[in-house]
């Protein structure tokens, strides 16, 4: 089975990563954003091997043994859901997100997504401000 990817329309138009990977921890679906963020080389794209994917993020990431860690507990629990951060080495700072896929009531893999949450260094804190109201308007 080859890889999909998620539409092309929305891979463009969001700053969102998307990766699905099914049971067996086999990449069936992402976008190039996904690609992008974590500058993942052809050859592991087309494995379709996540093993691979996270080997090559061990080394991008500034708390390599608890991101696998924090990983393989995921896989334990498989209907946990995670919302948290993730510090790159380079300096960049994702904010990572991960649930159940589910095909009527069974899960059959994973949704993960993540996004650059750091800001360019010409971005004013007042600029940071208004961002982070507009994402999170009070109720």
């Amino acid at each position: 089975m080859m890889i999909n990817y998620v539409n092309q329309t929305i891979s463009q138009a969001n700053a969102t990563g998307i990766l699905v990977v099914d049971n067996n921890r086999k990449m069936v679906s992402l976008n190039r954003k996904f690609i992008e963020l974590w500058s993942l080389p052809s050859s592991i794209v087309m494995s379709q091997d996540e093993n691979l994917a996270l080997e090559f993020a061990y080394f991008q990431v500034k708390k390599p043994h608890a991101f696998i860690k924090e990983i393989q507990g995921i896989y334990i629990c498989i209907e946990s859901e995670i919302y948290d951060i993730i510090k790159l080495k380079d300096g960049r700072v994702f904010n990572r997100t991960s649930q159940p896929q589910y095909l009527k009531d069974k899960i059959v893999g994973r949704i993960w997504t993540f996004r650059e949450i750091n800001y360019p260094p010409s971005v004013t804190f007042r600029d940071k401000q208004v961002v982070n109201e507009l994402n999170h308007p009070e109720s």
